[in-house]
């Protein structure tokens, strides 16, 4: 008898032995390495219940208890801490425990997995140790009773009771509102707290977003807590929670709040509300409990950010500024398209990276659209830095534009709900109509800037018109700019004219120092017939292979802002390198029968202060009602010193009917390419055009050719012999002459001619051109030319005179400047003698 319960007693120890054996050891999540510095302080309530002896100098304390719902069976824990003051060491295969749920039943505790390694308890030393039991539907602690018992082959069953712990009904796993607890996080001592509850309402969703600060107190970096995170409702509704951003790292003594989100019903109650956290233990394949924290009142934060306010964000635990510096609209194709200013800058201490946060526009109806953020994404800002890049969005033109909201939402990961960070209210407003003379703010991602327009031109180019408009940019910002290579999209109404467009920068100007000026021209042409009631100029410049926008303008007032000078007096050519002032000298209508000419002399006057190339001018006459006539130039492509004159001819041909004294004559600066183009090269259009009122006046005929004026050239003839013999019918003419050439401008091509004719006593004329151009100046060049006019009748003549007329002749059409007449000389032949 003695020996059956003998083998009986050892069968039990073997079973109990493989079974401690499975699972004793630390649960490192809720308890540390002592007593005197357990991861988690006792709970008063658990440390009044006292303590359980063992046998003398061994006891054991509870140190708390969880209940985990779960689909098969609610995990029950509890934590038990051993505490060894004896002079050996203390086996666990001698003790265990069991659990009576609330609910009457009873079973027996085994360690979670953590635990599994502890087998004893080494001499003056304490250790806590985790067990779970599966308590089947039990859903509450209070009254559960946990039993300590120990190996006693003196009892009938071998096991003897040695104590046991009632949680009481005050006990509460719950952390309160604003406590702290300790943790055991990746072997790093951790504080953490609950800080927030914050429910957020968008997208037709609702959403909870849970804050919990956790202070690392170890000296290594953690890098995963291990926890998966439960929103509990007073109501015991469950709510997985998923962390708002997974790439954290806490370094050693630093504290940083770390964000859940989960997805709720709408109808869920916020009150009382509370966060669990569990570990998973793959082993045994249950989810453990860790802490659970009363959270703060739920919070429904506000992210509208209204008109011209600053929202401040977080990236990578810095801080930046953000602001919706300004908002356009305009209207095309059916289409409304934003242009928005979006201002970031960096408040913190250490450069920062924006990342790719995704944009929208919201409408009141309920639509969302995309927001292009490629200028934003990736931008790199040092400490204090700030810019303002364009965001661009288009949207149906029939939706409600005036009750827009701009959406910032927080970087987009994978496996990652959305969540705001910021909604921007956009203050509506049509693209604004840039007045002339009017200075308007502008910021872009180069600086802050303010911008005006200055004029605008329309004027004819061939059989086309060409568009110009005048602006002036002046740097704002404390810091110089370095301005790119800008490039320019036109918008004539609803026609694209941009393949037409050049930009040209007064001085090639590339870098504007605080408060320096830059003007701009911005040109392209259009059909002359085409009805112009608004322009739209955006300037790009390249990025990269992206393009971003410089300046945007949008203008309706397109009456021609024009220069006009009155007749006889000066204007000045401003642009940089080619100031000069030009007067008109005189202007002649030459006449004809089928067509007239109308010419222009200009005198171009340096004004720079060193030798320099002039400007290659363009010009138009206009007659009263706008009849444009395309002018042909000739000037000088010498260089000219400081204060050097040189003279410019300016000429078209008119219809017979135009009333050429209304004529006003247009004068602009040529441009090719983005420059302006020297004389003799050819321009693509031209800017700074001046209207100039002319003083039409053909010289009247002198009666005397002793001083006739082409300029620069003037002509005195000096002698003039007619001679007739009584043998001969002819006439002969020797005109004498000086040509002179003066030295004062510098000249182009001349394509003007004298022309002399000689009308002889019956009003037949003979004429001989003049060349000009290969006399010597100064003094001038004296010469000769001769008539030989024959007539039969001329026998019968005496006391008749010859008449020299002298023409200038362009293009082929005359004016006369001088007539005189000369007597013929007749000259008798000598007597014949009889005997001849």
């Amino acid at each position: 008898m003695y020996h059956s319960t003998r083998k009986y007693a050892v069968a039990m120890l073997s079973l109990a032995v493989l079974s401690q054996s499975m699972a004793f050891g630390a649960y490192t999540a809720a308890a540390g390495p002592s007593a005197g510095t357990a991861a988690s302080a006792a709970v008063p309530t658990l440390e009044g219940i006292g303590a359980v002896s063992l046998k003398n100098g061994v006891s054991v304390r509870l140190l708390d208890a969880a209940l985990q719902p779960q689909e098969g069976g609610n995990i029950l824990t509890y934590t038990l801490n051993y505490y060894n003051q004896s002079n050996s060491s203390v086996s666990l295969i001698d003790y265990f425990s069991r659990v009576t749920t609330s609910s009457g039943a009873v079973i027996q505790g085994k360690p979670v997995t953590s635990s599994a390694a502890i087998k004893s308890i080494p001499a003056n030393s304490s250790q806590p140790v985790t067990y779970y039991v599966n308590a089947g539907q039990a859903a509450k602690l209070n009254g559960v009773r946990i039993s300590l018992f120990g190996w006693d082959f003196s009892q009938a069953n071998y096991q003897k009771k040695l104590g046991m712990f009632t949680i009481p009904g005050s006990y509460s796993t719950v952390i309160a509102r604003g406590q702290s607890k300790k943790l055991v996080l990746g072997e790093m001592p951790v504080i953490s707290k609950a800080e927030s509850l914050q429910i957020i309402k968008t997208n037709g969703k609702v959403y909870a977003r849970v804050g919990v600060s956790l202070s690392n107190s170890g000296t290594k970096v953690l890098k995963d807590t291990g926890l998966k995170g439960y929103l509990v409702s007073a109501g015991g509704s469950r709510f997985e929670l998923n962390a708002d951003k997974a790439d954290y790292q806490i370094q050693p003594k630093e504290k940083r709040t770390l964000y859940y989100l989960a997805d709720i019903p709408a109808y869920t109650k916020l009150d009382h509300m509370s966060l669990q956290f569990v570990r998973e233990d793959s082993t045994l394949q249950l989810k453990l409990p860790v802490a659970e924290y009363k959270l703060p009142v739920a919070e429904l934060p506000n992210f509208t950010v209204p008109v011209n306010a600053v929202a401040k964000l977080k990236v990578a635990n810095h801080t930046i500024e953000t602001q919706l510096a300004s908002a356009a609209v305009y209207a095309e194709d059916n289409l409304a398209k934003w242009s928005l200013q979006f201002r970031v800058r960096n408040t913190g201490n250490q450069a920062v990276t924006i990342p790719d946060y995704p944009f929208s526009l919201t409408t009141a109806e309920g639509y969302s659209y995309p927001v292009s953020n490629k200028a934003l994404a990736g931008l790199q800002l040092k400490p204090l830095e700030e810019r303002t890049v364009e965001l661009r969005a288009e949207l149906p033109q029939k939706l409600n534009q005036g009750v827009l909201q701009l959406q910032m939402n927080e970087p987009a990961e994978e496996n990652r709900m959305a969540f705001p960070a910021a909604y921007f209210q956009i203050p509506y407003s049509l693209q604004p109509d840039h007045l002339r003379a009017t200075e308007y703010p502008v910021q872009n991602s180069l600086g802050s800037f303010v911008v005006k327009l200055e004029s605008v031109e329309r004027l004819p180019w061939s059989d086309q018109d060409q568009i110009v408009a005048k602006v002036s940019l002046r740097n704002t910002g404390a810091a110089s700019v370095q301005l790119p290579a800008l490039t320019a999209l036109l918008k004539a109404g609803d026609m694209d004219i941009s393949g037409t467009s050049q930009i040209i920068i007064d001085g090639s100007k590339s870098q504007l120092a605080p408060r320096e000026t830059a003007v701009l021209y911005i040109a392209g042409k259009l059909p002359y017939s085409y009805d112009l009631t608004k322009l739209k100029m955006i300037l790009q410049y390249a990025s990269g292979e992206a393009k971003l926008n410089f300046l945007t303008l949008f203008t309706s007032q397109l009456d021609n802002t024009l220069r006009t000078v009155d007749a006889g007096e000066p204007f000045h050519l401003e642009l940089t390198g080619k100031k000069a002032e030009v007067l008109e000298r005189q202007t002649r209508i030459y006449p004809g029968i089928d067509s007239k000419l109308v010419y222009t002399e200009l005198v171009m006057t340096n004004e720079e202060l060193r030798r320099s190339q002039p400007a290659q001018l363009v010009g138009y006459y206009r007659t009263p009602d706008h009849q444009y006539f395309e002018a042909v130039i000739t000037q000088s492509a010498a260089a000219l010193n400081a204060k050097e004159k040189s003279l410019v001819t300016v000429w078209s041909k008119l219809p017979p009917e135009i009333n050429a004294s209304e004529l006003t004559l247009y004068l602009g600066e040529g441009i090719a390419e983005g420059k302006l183009t020297a004389p003799g090269a050819v321009p693509t259009a031209y800017i700074e055009t001046v209207g100039l009122a002319l003083n039409p006046a053909n010289p009247a005929p002198q009666p005397s050719l002793q001083k006739l004026e082409l300029f620069p050239y003037s002509l005195s003839v000096n002698q003039v012999t007619a001679t007739m013999t009584e043998e001969r019918e002819s006439i002969e003419t020797q005109i004498n002459y000086r040509l002179t050439r003066s030295e004062s401008y510098v000249t182009g091509d001349n394509e003007h001619k004298f022309v002399v004719e000689l009308v002889d006593p019956f009003g037949q004329p003979s004429e001989k051109l003049l060349s000009l151009g290969e006399e010597p100046a100064g003094a001038g060049a004296v010469g000769n030319l001769s008539f030989s006019r024959n007539h039969k009748a001329y026998k019968a003549l005496t006391g008749v005179t010859v008449r020299v007329n002298v023409y200038d002749e362009f293009q082929g059409k005359r004016i006369l400047l001088g007539s005189q007449s000369y007597p013929v000389a007749y000259e008798r032949g000598a007597k014949k003698t009889e005997a001849e």
